[in-house]
């Protein structure tokens, strides 16, 4: 009896956890259920002011305006650079520029960072991109990606998914993947130039915005602008009506934003108010109140700790940006007293190096500081506009035009210092820097920035010297723990049929990797040994070396032939398998690896590197 006792006893213990196991799973289907979908669009290159619900009346965008009708509409929402890989990077870790690595444009973050696929990985979310990424490395942002095809540049006809990927996997996800709240982000190259050819406007009845030019050809690209929203617009209505579709319209946070301005004068890659200030709309059924707006003052780098906060994770105290979800939902009303954005502009050969850093209050003023006030400003827009190119037009016509040479000048040529009030002069043309009775507001707004720059770790002399290599006649050289991605250089010119690299390294011990060369070789001197590692596997490596510290003389040829000196002696010779002194997508680093962290001989350099320096065919002994 005793037996069969605790035989009963057992059954219903097993029941029991049936019970509770079955209520678990329940509990814990319904809380995932209650969880929001968090899908957002994101366009590139696209002015806040140039949307219908922004009151543009000549742009046609009826399925972002019917987003704008059934949501909110923040009216003071920035990014925090004007370049696509900073703002990208910004929004997906939720850290200003500095903070994750990412200042010039085609660069990567900081080697282990965390980004929004972790944090909603974590709290049971399928986080997934669609489109265009321009973030990296792939293993600091492991979204799951589709829609490759329309995330290339090339060709325009496909950024706007033709083979209607995303819709596809929206349908697919809530058939048989409904249980798993869902974070998918949609980013097309719209309206990014090129733009679509014009089928749609007269360029001559267009409304010009004031910051533009008057000509011919600026009419033509503003239509071209124009048409390539409406390719943004119609996509964003595919996905709107996919979701809706599929019965999820009132469990989704439906987004609408873009990464920063529009390509034209004084918006893209500027800190102008028209280069960060960007469109950022938010529905959410039953939770925001349809056709309402917001002033509360927000940035991009809020979105990756919102989307926590939407999921129901955790604040995460580190990072730059804040959870807006309570001005969402109408708690609070305000949010930030100011934002941060920069601009280092692109890494290109061609470009001057005229960096600037701002901050914008939510009272509206606007401080800016140009580091390099003597340089003058060169991007996309002057010298390789793929389409619709205006800006000659602009030249030519401000031989004659006061207003058009005050554009010019404006976009060509920075104070060090700017002050707007955005509240009298939103087009920011009165620069109230100087102005006498402005001075203790122009206090104000360098402490503030400078504080946020002590709280970041940037200083001014960190500014100054930016991340470009160094270039002489025919060499350049590369800082310690700095890298320099393809871009910076011309493959014209640097073509190198010998190739020598020269340094002196300290802690030849410890060491680690001394360079990497575009994605060829890696250069590394770690436990007393000097060696390379080519992109193919092929490893050569000297014996143990006498010293600690020395000169290092790398003499690489195109014919693969490979000769090493340290301290003047020859410590190594070797043939490898092919020519390695070219140029290829990637970076040339000293110190360290761009975006990636490795132990061991290719850990970031354990010691110090000084005066490293890449030469092209001869080493000169001339001063």
């Amino acid at each position: 009896m005793k037996g069969f006792a605790i035989k009963l006893d057992l059954i219903k213990i097993s029941k029991a956890a049936v019970i509770v196991s079955t209520c678990l799973c329940l509990c814990t289907q319904l809380w995932a259920q209650r969880r929001p979908n968090i899908v957002m669009f994101v366009a590139d290159d696209l002015n806040q002011e140039d949307l219908g619900c922004y009151g543009n009346k000549d742009v046609r965008t009826p399925n972002i305006n019917k987003l704008a009708a059934e949501g909110l509409r923040f009216t003071k929402a920035y990014a925090a650079s004007s370049m696509c890989t900073p703002s990208r990077s910004v929004m997906y870790t939720g850290l200003y520029p500095f903070r994750n690595g990412v200042q010039m444009n085609h660069f990567a973050v900081r080697a282990g960072m965390r980004s929004l696929p972790h944090y909603l990985k974590e709290l049971g979310y399928r986080v997934v991109i669609a489109g265009k990424t321009h973030v990296g490395p792939q293993e600091c942002f492991p979204f799951e990606e589709i829609g490759k095809e329309f995330g290339k540049y090339e060709p325009i006809e496909n950024r706007t998914d033709r083979k209607k990927e995303t819709v596809k996997f929206i349908e697919e996800h809530f058939r048989t993947q409904s249980d798993q709240p869902l974070c998918l982000i949609v980013a097309p190259w719209v309206p990014h130039v090129p733009w679509f050819p014009n089928k749609d406007f007269d360029p001559q009845k267009l409304q010009l915005p004031d910051y533009l030019a008057d000509t011919k050809e600026t009419r033509q690209a503003l239509a071209a602008y124009y048409q390539s929203i409406g390719e943004a617009d119609k996509m964003m209505g595919e996905v709107m009506q996919a979701v809706d579709k599929a019965g999820k319209k009132e469990n989704t946070v439906m987004i609408f934003t873009s990464d920063q301005g529009v390509q034209f004068p004084g918006a893209k890659w500027t800190v102008y108010d028209r280069g960060l200030r960007v469109p950022f709309i938010v529905r959410w059924p039953g939770k925001i109140k349809a056709g309402s707006t917001s002033d509360a003052l927000i940035s991009l780098v809020d979105i990756t700790p919102t989307f926590i906060d939407l999921a129901g994770g955790k604040e995460q105290p580190y990072l730059d940006g804040k959870s807006f979800k309570d001005v969402m939902l109408g708690q609070r009303q305000k949010h930030h007293d100011f934002v941060f954005g920069e601009t280092s502009v692109e890494p290109h050969y061609w470009y001057n190096y005229t960096p600037a850093r701002t901050v914008i209050t939510a009272d509206g003023w606007h401080y800016i500081r140009n580091y390099h006030p003597g340089v003058r400003f060169i991007t996309h827009i002057d010298k390789v506009e793929r389409n619709e190119f205006y800006f000659d037009s602009w030249v030519e016509k401000a031989k004659s035009d006061t207003k058009t040479k005050f554009l010019v000048d404006r976009y060509s040529y920075r104070p060090p210092e700017e002050l707007y009030d955005l509240n009298t002069d939103p087009s920011e043309f009165k620069n109230l820097a100087d102005v006498p009775a402005y001075q203790q507001k122009l206090h104000a707004m360098q402490t503030l920035l400078k504080k946020e720059l002590d709280r970041q770790g940037e200083t001014e002399a960190m500014i100054l010297e930016g991340f470009l290599p160094k270039f002489f006649d025919q060499s350049y050289t590369i800082a310690q723990n700095k890298s320099a991605a393809n871009l910076s250089f011309n493959k014209k010119f640097w073509n190198p049929e010998v190739l020598y690299i020269t340094a002196y390294l300290e802690g030849v011990d410890k060491g680690g990797v001394v360079c990497e060369y575009f994605n060829n070789f890696r250069l590394y001197a770690y436990q007393g040994k000097i060696g390379m590692i080519t992109a193919d596997g092929e490893e050569k490596e000297t014996s143990v070396l006498p010293t600690n510290k020395g000169h290092l003389l790398v003499r690489l040829a195109a014919t693969g032939d490979l000769e090493i000196l340290f301290n003047q002696q020859p410590v190594l010779t070797g043939r490898l398998n092919k020519d390695y002194t070219k140029i290829k997508n990637g970076y040339v680093s000293c110190g360290m690896i761009q975006g990636k962290a490795f132990s061991g001989k290719l850990q970031p350099y354990e010691g110090r590197i000084s005066d490293l320096r890449f030469t092209m065919n001869e080493l000169s002994r001339e001063p």
